[in-house]
């Protein structure tokens, strides 16, 4: 996993200086079946490349990047996709003209996906082009290329899509910085390049031409959700995109985050917290029990369970030092009360656990007791549904501390030590339960104002480590052996 201490595998992982910013993302929940749409008019059908950066929510389901769609025929449907398998594919109709063998699920991450086409190219293989985070997938389960100067069904004088093409393949998750180039095959290089500090991908100014249906969304206008704010297209060439289903109304159903793929800053709506723009903690999908669900871009979950233990989800992001702030809105307390609110040791793999104890962390129950691997105790104020539950913890002091709609409860827990991530748990006892609710590290603006010093949980606000490119420490290469002595040189250390 990547998230412990410091998070060198996530783009927009600390350790270097962003100097091209990207201001905030869009989230599209798929219950919401939130997406664009553009009629495009008649352009390049042979060649194109569309870029985005993506941060995935939900897992196993498919979900559309990009589409074009009037039927789910050859000739009608045209799709850039995550599968159900986790892969990624281009597909038209029936056929998958690519099938990534490799699968991503790393929820904690910004993935930087780029498909160029070219079906002029005498070599059928370089027809499309698929990469991820600056490097060409080059490994296929299967592949199926177009006929030499094939138009392709992209850039025709029917509906586009982003996110979406039928009800059961909207994406979820998190998109911005979206480039679309009419005319041009290009490399992820137009749009990104590596960090000579950290060696990672990161985000650069595209700064060539567009073409007809050319189009860039940056996703920054959030005053409003028509077609010349949230979708508005900042190329020059007006093409305008549709919003469907997004909210930036404030509250836990803004869609409209500064969760980004760049580090930099702080927000200009908060004059308590650093709110600065990186990629945020959210709760993890694949660190959580199986009787969790996750929407609205793993920041809502809801957990029902029967057997008796209690069940755990963890954050995406672990830290062992710093001052960190983030708020809990339970929509469902469950009865019991059966939700507990704190912090577990990043290091444990346990989902599941007797019932009773908050294993290996710290928490505060909606019954106003505090608990820890001992059991509970008397601590604060009982708390229900709504009630917005704000969580300081102090890893420079050894403390953590719970906060219910603005006001302490007084410090829970001291002598703290460790890497840990925020936790969330039910608990059940002999009866079926049933808890919900809502998380926020930052993305959006706090519903009470953050004790001084304490920081929104994101990659901006984490020291640089001492080692910025993990390759100068710690590497991997293959080599065949010869039975001779031999001299592995082409690692970053000797």
């Amino acid at each position: 996993m990547p998230w412990p201490v410091h998070p060198t595998g996530f783009f927009g992982a600390r350790g270097d200086s962003d100097t091209y910013r990207i201001e905030r993302s869009l989230r599209f929940n798929s219950a919401d079946s939130a997406y664009l749409n553009r009629t495009f008019s008649t352009g390049n059908r042979k060649t194109w490349t569309w870029s985005g950066w993506v941060k995935r929510g939900k897992l196993g389901t498919t979900q559309s990047l990009f589409a074009r769609y009037t039927a789910n025929t050859e000739s009608g449907l045209l799709t850039l996709a995550f599968w159900n398998d986790d892969t990624l594919r281009l597909a038209a109709g029936v056929t998958d003209h690519r099938i990534s063998t490799a699968k991503y699920r790393d929820c904690s991450s910004w993935y930087h996906v780029v498909c160029a086409i070219d079906t002029t190219q005498a070599t059928a293989n370089n027809r499309i082009k698929l990469y991820i985070n600056g490097s060409e997938i080059t490994s296929f389960t299967s592949t199926s290329n177009y006929i030499q100067n094939t138009d392709t069904q992209v850039n025709e004088n029917v509906a586009h899509y982003i996110g979406y093409y039928l009800a059961s393949v909207e994406f979820d998750g998190y998109i911005t910085e979206i480039n679309f180039i009419d005319g041009q095959a290009l490399t992820p290089s137009s749009f990104g390049q590596t960090d000579p500090i950290t060696g990672r991908w990161k985000a650069k100014a595209y700064s060539g031409t567009y073409g007809t249906n050319g189009f860039y969304l940056k996703f920054a206008d959030n005053s409003g959700t028509t077609a010349t704010t949230l979708g508005k297209d900042s190329s020059g060439n007006g093409n305008n995109w549709t919003p469907n289903n997004f909210s930036v109304t404030a509250g836990t159903g803004n869609d409209s985050l500064v969760d980004s793929p760049t580090n930099y800053g702080s927000d200009s709506y908060s004059t308590s917290i650093d709110n600065s723009r990186g990629n945020y903690c959210t709760l993890n999908p694949i660190n959580a029990s199986s009787v969790f669900s996750f929407v609205n871009g793993n920041l809502d979950f809801s957990a029902t369970a029967t057997s008796t233990a209690t069940y755990y989800i963890h954050g995406s992001l672990g830290v062992s030092y710093g001052k960190w702030y983030w708020e809990v809105t339970p929509s469902n307390v469950g009865t019991g009360p059966n939700i507990t609110i704190g912090i577990r040791s990043a290091l444990v793999s346990t989902l599941t656990a007797a019932q009773g104890i908050f294993g290996d962390g710290f928490g505060y129950n909606a019954s106003g007791s505090k608990w820890d691997n001992s059991g509970d105790t008397s601590y604060g104020a009982s708390w229900t549904n709504n009630d917005v539950i704000g969580v300081t913890l102090n890893l420079d002091s050894g403390a953590i501390e719970f906060y219910k709609n603005g006001v302490s409860q007084g410090t829970a827990f001291t002598g703290i030590s460790g890497t840990f991530v925020p936790s969330i748990t039910i608990g059940v006892s002999g009866v079926s339960r049933t808890i919900a609710g809502s998380i926020n590290f930052g993305q959006r603006p706090f519903a009470y104002t953050a004790p001084t010093g304490f920081k929104a949980l994101c990659t901006q606000n984490l020291t640089q480590p001492t080692i910025q490119k993990p390759s100068t420490a710690m590497d991997v290469v293959t080599y065949t052996g010869t039975g001779s002595s031999q001299s592995i040189s082409s690692l970053g250390f000797s």
